[in-house]
């Protein structure tokens, strides 16, 4: 009975990034289990140390023992840990900004759900955020961002905002991210193998691809932190997903429920920090990606929908109908 009077003390209510009242139990850490997926998700009381988002991500059924994760490096384990707010002007904030403040964590009563909540507050750009993740079977966590600013102004005369997120991978079977684009202006859609290649001024062990309709985004000159900021400008993905080939036969698939529209788009990224087989034997890259919004204006809510896929590989054309399937449940589900 006391027990039970102190859980429901520990039911705390918060308020999310739109205002609207959420009911959950504060945790610094959750640990799902759902079909073939062990998850733990953790706050950032730790961080940077230890980074918010997923800690872990098993599956049970086909590599019990392997995390998706990069397990050794506890700076550089979280799944979407959302690590960088970037304008297109110099300022201190473009750098880490989401691993410091309150990032709190919220295990939601559905038992397969958590939130991590930020207030404007606790963001050097003003922005309120929340990421939920519902862990769904057989392998999948569905993932929602929102997010609103309370000071546009922050974001300059330029008024985009790069909402960055890193994906620090365990040991892959090959570093490129896989995804249906175009080599050239009017070419065929087909599979493109995106390896980051140094073509850039900018590059430092990795680079970002944009939507075919999408442009470049211009930053001015003394801008101090490049290198997450300019895009390849071929080639272009067509379809909003990627995959990667990991260890012992796993794939990792991130697709999204948007690509590019004149008010926002997603970028996909790749960066070989722990990448180098001549420095480590161990093929540990970030597979990473990007929310744009275009022109920031105070109090509008933004975001997007995404599915993350952890299991089996068997072909790019089985990742390529996970995605068509999500899209056509988004569709039905609208």
């Amino acid at each position: 009975m006391i027990r039970a009077i102190l859980f429901c003390f520990g039911v705390l209510f918060a308020t999310v990034a739109l205002g609207q009242p959420i009911s959950g139990q504060k945790v610094t850490t959750a640990k799902i289990e759902q079909a073939d997926l062990a998850v733990l998700f953790r706050d950032n009381a730790e961080s940077p140390r230890l980074l918010s988002g997923i800690q872990s991500l098993f599956n049970l059924k086909s590599a019990a023992d392997f995390d998706a994760y990069d397990p050794d490096d506890a700076g550089a384990s979280a799944g979407m840990n959302f690590e960088h707010i970037i304008a297109g002007h110099r300022d201190p904030a473009n750098r880490f900004t989401p691993r410091h403040g309150r990032y709190e964590l919220y295990r939601l009563p559905d038992g397969k759900s958590v939130m991590l909540v930020r207030k404007p507050e606790d963001s050097p750009w003003k922005v309120s955020s929340t990421l939920k993740y519902i862990v769904n079977e057989p392998h999948y966590i569905d993932i929602e961002f929102r997010c609103v600013a309370r000071e546009a102004r922050r974001f300059g005369e330029r008024g985009y905002a790069i909402f960055f997120f890193a994906n620090y991978m365990n040991d892959v079977a090959e570093i490129p991210l896989h995804f249906r684009g175009i080599t050239e202006a009017g070419g065929e859609e087909r599979w493109v193998a995106g390896e980051a290649p140094e073509t850039h001024p900018d590059w430092r062990r990795g680079g970002t691809y944009r939507h075919a309709e999408a442009a470049d985004l211009a930053y001015d000159e003394d801008h101090n932190f490049k290198l997450n900021v300019w895009s390849y400008g071929y080639p272009r993905y067509t379809e909003p997903f990627y995959f990667g080939r990991a260890a012992n036969n796993m794939v990792f698939i991130l697709m999204f429920d948007k690509a590019y529209s004149p008010e926002d788009e997603i970028r996909f990224s790749l960066f070989n920090f722990k990448a180098l087989r001549e420095v480590d034997p161990q093929l540990r890259p970030a597979w990473d990606f990007q929310y744009v919004i275009h022109r920031v204006e105070e109090g509008k809510p933004y975001g997007f929908r995404a599915r993350l896929v952890w299991k089996k590989f068997i072909s790019a054309d089985n990742c390529f109908a996970e995605y068509r399937l999500w899209q056509e449940n988004l569709g039905r589900n609208q």
